[in-house]
């Protein structure tokens, strides 16, 4: 009886023992490095997450989410006659504004967004949405989602693309809900209805399996974000994650199949190099050792982003490869402002945070303001990563 005693309580001490050295508050962000953001002032971090004279779009976030997205073709080039696109602004500055609330430590706005958060639910928002994936290792795509790209031209309709906006767009909530309310007012009834409202986008998550990049890293960061809110061990899938990556980071400073897109081949390195840095954070918060190559090869496909932002022909070795895109001629469509640029773009303030003397982050500093867009959210994870990492840099 004493054996079996003392083997029930060394189980439970292994297992809280696990779960303590696993979880992190967020498992996108290091704890070390939301205690830092933690303690500076209030007023350095409005400045330095660009939140002077800023007002919460209200109008634009009370539009509310639609029930359904639909209409995408495979190039998605057709955005502005998608039924319910209006859905991604919403997202963006409802996720702008959940960062403000954190940051001013507003409870007033707060109180609102998390109302808000709750109307979704209710309204069940995004739902009607076709569903194309499904959490299963064997046939994860349903069979009248598959044939994207059917057009050469991306002009067919592609009902996955729908799929994985809304999925985009829900998780990011669940991001932001992780983060920012599930221990505000923690007996309030709105939760259930939330969390309700979560579960059956769950199902709707393709399971991690082989690595590439887009698809939140093909479908890592949601896999892994549901295993952390679970109090469930996912350091194995971190691994698996942080290996991928390394194999993607080529050492010549292009990254697979993003620098060889054509005309957009600079939008797609960017788009990696978002995902990469992530991945960089993400393995830092759970404690995985980063291959010896990663960061040099990370810092290489830096350094080509910002001599190709510069010239064009820079990345025209890769891009002229054309993989899934149109011939590139020498120019690429990509911003000229880099405040601008929002999706993925929480790297640019990583970056200078993580190496503050590399020649990227001072030629990234000497680049932007703080007006940047890529501060306040991410259409990726939602939450204010660029906020963050931006204040820690300049403290």
């Amino acid at each position: 009886m004493k054996t079996l005693l003392a083997i029930i309580v060394l189980g439970f001490l292994l297992n809280t023992s696990l779960n303590a050295k696993q979880l992190s508050k967020s498992p996108f962000i290091p704890d070390n490095i939301q205690d830092e953001f933690r303690k500076l002032p209030i007023k350095h971090k409005i400045k330095f997450c660009g939140f002077e004279n800023y007002k919460p779009k209200k109008n634009i976030i009370n539009r509310d989410l639609a029930i359904k997205i639909l209409g995408y073709n495979s190039r998605m080039d057709n955005w502005e006659t998608v039924e319910g696109v209006y859905s991604r602004e919403v997202f963006k500055e409802y996720a702008d504004a959940v960062t403000y609330a954190s940051v001013t430590e507003n409870t007033q706005i707060k109180e609102f967004l998390f109302d808000k958060l709750y109307s979704w639910a209710k309204n069940k928002a995004l739902t009607k949405t076709k569903q194309c994936y499904r959490n299963s290792l064997r046939n994860s795509i349903l069979k009248d989602c598959e044939g994207e790209w059917s057009d050469s031209e991306g002009q067919d309709l592609a009902p996955i693309k729908d799929a994985t906006v809304t999925l985009e767009i829900v998780m990011g909530l669940n991001y932001i809900y992780n983060l920012n309310f599930v221990n505000y007012k923690i007996e309030n009834p709105r939760h259930k209805i939330i969390n309700k409202w979560f579960q059956p986008f769950y199902k709707r998550i393709k399971p991690a399996n082989k690595f590439y990049w887009g698809n939140s890293a093909g479908w890592y960061f949601p896999n892994i974000a549901l295993r952390h809110s679970s109090n469930k061990d996912y350091s194995g899938l971190v691994e698996k994650l942080v290996k991928g990556a390394d194999r993607w980071l080529l050492d010549d400073g292009s990254i697979r199949d993003r620098t060889t897109r054509g005309n957009r081949a600079l939008w797609y390195h960017h788009t990696g190099l978002g995902e990469a840095f992530m991945i960089l954070e993400i393995a830092k918060a759970a404690n995985i050792k980063l291959p010896k190559n990663f960061e040099i090869n990370l810092l290489k496909a830096a350094e080509l982003f910002q001599d190709s932002f510069l010239d064009n022909s820079k990345i025209e070795p890769w891009a002229k490869k054309g993989h899934n895109s149109q011939a590139s001629n020498g120019v690429q469509k990509f911003k000229k402002n880099l405040d601008a640029v929002s999706f993925n773009g929480p790297w640019f303030h990583i970056m200078q945070y993580r190496y503050p003397n590399h020649k990227t982050s001072k030629f990234l500093k000497s680049r932007m303001t703080n007006r940047a867009r890529s501060l306040k959210s991410d259409a990726v994870v939602g939450i204010g990563m660029g906020c963050i990492y931006n204040a820690l840099a300049n403290k």
